[in-house]
């Protein structure tokens, strides 16, 4: 992962050149050439301060070398660039990472590049480490980390520095949606704060939810410059432009609402409208009201099952609903030239207050990409208002009842005989794991102290089985092994000492016929890797589950 740190105003030419007041970022006219190609030409933008800019394009449309220039680690060949204050950009994965340093060694050398000393690093590493969760990987060369860790070790790195200006490259799109989901809570959180944020995506979702405003760069040039919503409309109709014939249009509206419509016209939407249950048009609905969608469309020449469909989105532009008579298994039938066709959806309005907008495009296939006849985004726009619904939060409303009693009910840990149960951050676990565990990690799950229980319930457990056990036990020169008592329903089935990441084969006998079965794992050597000055974390562990399985014994 590269960090570039700038601390001071700075440009690429002109010294004596001052950044406009509340601006973070200017960008004039700015060219990159390479021999024969030209990456971008002449592109210019400001960015205020406080702003989150995406910048959208196909690959080789220029991003990622627009982004190193800003970031001051690749030389424009014309323009300039000015910014204010330090910039941090996460560019190329893997970059800036000695692959044969530790995690932790090559957090101390970036840290340093941004002025925060090895003591700070070391008074910071719980924080640090808790963002990352990579374990003991923080303490492995970086050569053995996945893609994703890579992601987790930079992004730990941001917790403890105060960029001005951050700069992202996909980075997002390498990691888990937990982590990516927690990155997102960081960047919001510097937002709140005023910093800049330039943001290259080629998700819609993240776009729209991190960004005020976006660009659209198009073989090296700026081709649109707007919203969000506004941009990834564009951005989407070049996406379904399969065909030279298709065109692309947006339309200011006299309310200054730009709508975009694409699509090659072998197709055309020529009516539409929303209207609720009594088939009268409106743009005001109550929560959970019933909507009608009628779209009409011609057909230019012969066409065999055009798709019919329609998107809801929220005033972001997030997709929130979308349907169309394929998934709804309608079929259409042959369309001769002229002919016309009427689509009538209807649906319940189970959202949240606010506003919406309702796209329309008639198709090949599945979806636009196949063959995009007519693309109508946001056509109409309504609005949801309160109902006598309870009160709720969010986009969706979902019926909900609430029972309240002080009779705790048992939690469901129904167990099916030979199925794995999975210790991973994504695993099934959690239905089982009763008392004693740590926090689930991406490949793993540690024993919390010195008994560690899962409960299994089973209508029918087999009075012989094997317990298959996949453990990693915490050790090192002080405590070279871990001793370990395996208890079933509180009778010890087994004793034993482990000292490296190993496959067990546990028998068990004398089962119950049904009911519950309550596994203890007893280790009194539990210790915490801060205990043996290894690391700071105080966390007192024993094992590393990654899986486990009970096998009947035939």
């Amino acid at each position: 992962m590269l960090f570039k740190n700038k601390k001071k105003d700075s440009e690429t030419t002109s010294p004596d050149h001052e950044l406009p007041p509340g601006l973070a970022l200017k960008v004039e006219n700015v060219s990159k050439r390479f021999k024969n190609f030209e990456a971008l030409r002449k592109v210019s933008f400001e960015v205020p301060r406080g702003q989150c800019l995406g910048i959208v394009g196909f690959n080789g449309a220029g991003k990622s070398t627009l982004l190193q220039i800003i970031a001051d680690t690749l030389q424009a060949s014309e323009g300039r660039v000015l910014t204010r204050g330090r910039v941090v950009a996460m560019l190329d994965l893997g970059a800036g990472f000695n692959p044969e340093y530790t995690g932790l060694e090559n957090l101390y050398m970036n840290a340093a590049i941004f002025g925060v000393p090895q003591t700070v690093v070391d008074e910071r590493l719980d924080e640090i480490e808790a963002f990352a969760e990579i374990g003991n990987f923080l303490r492995k060369p970086v050569k053995t980390y996945s893609s994703g860790m890579r992601v987790r070790l930079a992004f730990s790195l941001l917790t403890q520095i105060d960029p001005d200006i951050m700069i992202i490259d996909e980075a997002l799109a390498v990691g888990d949606a937990y982590f990516a989901h927690k990155c997102t809570h960081l960047i919001k959180k510097y937002r709140e704060e005023g910093k800049t944020f330039l943001f290259v995506s080629h998700s819609p979702t993240m776009v729209t939810s991190l960004c005020d405003r976006a660009i659209l760069l198009d073989h090296g040039s700026v081709l649109r410059d707007g919203t969000p919503a506004n941009i990834l409309e564009y951005y989407g109709a070049m996406i379904a432009q399969l065909e030279r014939e298709a065109e692309i249009k947006q339309i200011q509206k006299e309310n200054g609402r730009t709508v975009t419509r694409s699509g090659n016209g072998k197709a055309k939407i020529v009516r539409f409208e929303l209207t609720d249950e009594k088939d009268q048009p409106r743009r005001n609905f109550k929560i959970n009201e019933t909507i009608k969608v009628s779209c009409v469309i011609e057909a230019a020449e012969t066409l065999q099952d055009p798709t019919i469909g329609f998107m809801i989105r929220d005033r972001f532009g997030n997709d929130v609903y979308g349907t169309n008579t394929l998934n709804l298994k309608k079929a259409t039938g042959t369309l001769s030239e002229s002919e016309q066709l009427e689509a009538r959806f209807q649906t319940q309005l189970n959202l949240g207050l606010g506003e919406y907008s309702l796209t329309l495009a008639v198709h090949k296939g599945s979806n636009h990409l196949e063959g995009s006849y007519d693309w109508f985004d946001r056509l109409i726009v309504f609005q949801v208002l309160p109902n006598h619904e309870p009160a709720f939060s969010g986009v969706a409303y979902l019926p909900t009842t609430a029972i309240v009693t002080r009779e705790i009910q048992a939690l469901n840990r129904t167990y099916e005989i030979g199925s794995t149960i999975d210790f991973s951050d994504s695993g099934n676990s959690h239905r089982y794991r009763s008392a004693g565990w740590q926090l689930p990690e991406s490949y793993q799950t540690w024993t919390n102290g010195n008994l560690s229980v899962l409960e299994l319930t089973s209508e029918s457990f087999p009075s012989q089985a094997t317990l298959e056990l996949h453990l990693t036990p915490f050790v090192c020169e002080a405590l070279p092994s871990q001793n370990v008592e395996i208890r079933v329903n509180g009778t010890t089935k087994a004793k034993f000492q482990i000292s490296e990441t190993k496959r067990l084969s546990i028998p068990l006998e004398g089962l119950p016929k049904q009911g519950s079965l309550v596994i203890e794992f007893v280790t009194p050597d539990a210790s915490s890797p801060a205990e043996f000055n290894l690391s700071s974390d105080k966390r007192v562990i024993a094992l590393a589950f990654h899986q486990a399985k009970l096998l009947p014994v035939s």
